[in-house]
């Protein structure tokens, strides 16, 4: 209902606002719910209506207002500012935006405000409009906002978010102690560019125990990405490692090259009230207030790039800080934001009116620490697993294990990228099969894996799906004939997670000599994909007297012959009925299942049985 009711605000609001074309002749009238809202506006004590609505090329209507404060003015946030109210011409999908006005608005970037540069010539207002929604709209549902639909009251809601705002500018509070902690608006946005790092929270005592400030650092190219980058290695001004990344499988085999200097900085380096450099002098000037001589790093690491073997120098500027995840925290973890290019003085560099020699460079790229030259700030992220799991992860007591995956099936496969997926990256993956064409109605692996070992293949594609994924790819049956030195590799798992549906692979998982106890989870789909039997046990071995007496008892369909597909003409051999939307529903049932036996591996069978309604019951057996 309440989707209803939102969808015929829409239509309403549409009919209500139709702004006129601009080459038409009557483009100049006011459409009548504007001069509603232009009314509203002038009866709010603290802002002042200056002229009319106006519209411009894009169809866009704007209405310049000033605002006033009612605390003391700051040195960034004056008593009186000036603004321009945006009203796109297809609302409400256009929205409503508030950016400060070209004369009279404000110059600087504040915390929750877009990037404020220099206007463009002839704008009539800045891009820096300050951030006035409640930040779970940003997850689109009408029925979790509370900003109003209706045109004239979201904009007079709107004006009333603004004077909150800059009261808070202007009293430095637009933080409060626990809010989560933020980037300067300006970096990285929009950049085409992005470069990966690693840093967990022992990376705070490694910066407070190197001598070294700055050096050089390797970076590689993420397989198969486009313009991605991963931080792999840390050297000093002598290219000597001193701090390697600990990536997984993919990105730890992909080849990497000095490509970047690198220097630490106390703090994040910002300019007040919270504006990200824009020059190089700009970053020079707020590094040396925390005693870090930018000028005397360039030089220096020119002189280096130099001496060596390469012939140009520009490069990337990394600058690692202590940050803390929340406003008011100690921080937890050291952060890296990235210059895309540091252009260098290069070897054979020459320049008018002056000697080609090796002091000469050494006076341009001091000079460059000292121009202003506008940075080009690269997208930086922390692919540190806890950091990338805050989308959605497993519990620590699950991402903490080694679990072995027998039987890359359909099943099997899905289950394993699930928990790939959510941050479990140690995981082996056992089968002996080669995949076949028909395999992929219901498989995760795709016609480039065709004629591969189903292991093999399935590694190398989880081991793709998270820069710290380190599969292990084990391409043969669980059974007796395993040579010693995988026994011992299997031995090594924490969590044994069966999904071959096949008991003789249970009387093996029994009679292997594990050495120690495990957690054993086995896995299987009913004839017809009808249900999922989830087993589970903490042993010395597999308990298959027990299992198998459970799974008779479970009450699961019996097979039905006349069901059975045939596959292909040649020798009759039966298929397993089952559609892809039934293989994923019980391979996410059972991802969960295995979480969940993983802290709790109480010995149990779960029948997960599909009702006559496509619901799902649970049976404890």
């Amino acid at each position: 209902m309440e989707i209803a009711l939102a969808q015929v605000s829409r239509l309403l609001l549409r009919r209500q606002f139709q702004a006129p074309p601009v080459d038409s002749p009557d483009h100049s009238v006011t459409p009548p719910v504007l001069q509603t809202i232009a009314e509203q506006i002038r009866d709010e004590a603290r802002i002042r209506v200056e002229g009319d609505w106006e519209i411009d090329e894009k169809g866009r209507w704007h209405l310049a207002i000033v605002t006033h404060l009612s605390v003391a003015p700051s040195q960034h946030m004056p008593g009186e500012t000036k603004w321009r109210m945006v009203i796109g011409p297809n609302q409400p999908a256009d929205g409503i935006f508030i950016y400060p006005d070209t004369v009279g608005g404000i110059a600087t970037t504040f915390r929750h405000q877009d990037y404020n540069p220099e206007p463009e010539p002839g704008a009539k207002w800045r891009d820096g409009k300050p951030c006035l929604e409640r930040p779970i709209d940003g997850l689109g549902r009408d029925q979790w906002e509370d900003e109003p639909r209706e045109l004239a009251a979201a904009a007079l809601w709107k004006t009333g978010r603004l004077l909150q705002w800059i009261d808070a500018a202007a009293a430095d509070a637009l933080v409060e102690e626990g809010d989560a902690n933020e980037l300067p608006a300006g970096v990285g946005i929009g950049s085409k560019l992005t470069l990966g790092f690693r840093e967990v929270f022992e990376g705070l005592d490694w910066a407070a125990s190197v001598d070294e400030r700055w050096g050089f650092a390797s970076i590689a190219s993420v397989p198969g990405a486009t313009k991605t980058w991963a931080l792999t290695e840390l050297l000093d001004d002598r290219s000597n490692s001193i701090r390697r990344f600990e990536w997984g499988t993919s990105l730890a085999a992909a080849p990497s090259s000095i490509g970047a200097v690198w220097l630490l900085a106390p703090v994040l380096p910002v300019r007040e009230p919270w504006d990200a450099p824009k020059t190089w002098a700009h970053l020079r000037d707020v590094l040396l207030a925390h005693n870090v001589d930018l000028a005397d790093i360039v030089v220096r690491a020119g002189a280096r790039y130099r001496a060596g073997s390469r012939k140009t120098a520009a490069h990337q500027l990394l600058i690692g800080f202590p940050f803390s995840q929340h406003v008011g925290e100690a921080p937890s973890r050291l952060h890296w934001l990235a210059v895309g290019k540091m252009p260098l003085a290069g070897r054979t560099e020459k320049r008018d009116g002056f000697r080609p020699r090796e002091e000469s460079r050494k006076l341009w790229d001091r000079q460059l620490a000292s121009s202003n030259k506008s940075l080009t700030w690269l997208r930086t992220e922390n692919w540190a697993p806890d950091q990338l799991q805050s989308r959605g992860g497993v519990e620590p007591e699950v991402s903490s294990r080694k679990i072995l995956i027998v039987g890359a099936g359909s099943l099997g496969s899905a289950i394993a990228e699930n928990l790939v997926r959510a941050g479990a990256h140690r995981l082996g993956v056992m089968d002996g099969e080669i995949l076949v064409t028909g395999n992929l109605v219901r498989h995760v692996l795709s016609m480039n894996d065709v004629g591969h070992a189903k292991a093999d293949a399935l590694v190398r594609k989880l081991n793709a799906v998270s820069p710290n994924a380190a599969l292990q790819s084990f391409p043969m049956r669980f059974d007796r004939g395993m040579a010693s030195d995988f026994t011992e590799n299997v031995r090594g798992y924490d969590v044994i997670v069966d999904c071959t549906g096949s008991d003789d692979t249970l009387e093996h998982l029994s009679n292997f000599d594990w050495q120690d106890e495990k957690i054993f989870i086995s896995l299987s789909m009913t004839w017809g994909a009808e249900g999922l039997l989830a087993f589970c046990a903490k042993e010395g071995s597999f308990p298959v007297i027990d299992a198998k007496n459970r799974f008779a008892k479970a009450g699961a369909p019996a097979v039905r012959h006349d069901e059975a597909n045939v596959e292909a003409i040649g020798c009759w051999h039966p298929v397993f009925p089952a559609s892809s939307d039934d293989v994923q529903q019980w391979a996410a049932l059972g991802s969960k299942f295995c979480r969940a036996a993983i802290i709790d591996s109480t010995r149990r069978l779960r029948y997960f049985r599909r009702n006559a309604s496509d619901g799902v019951e649970i049976i404890d057996v």
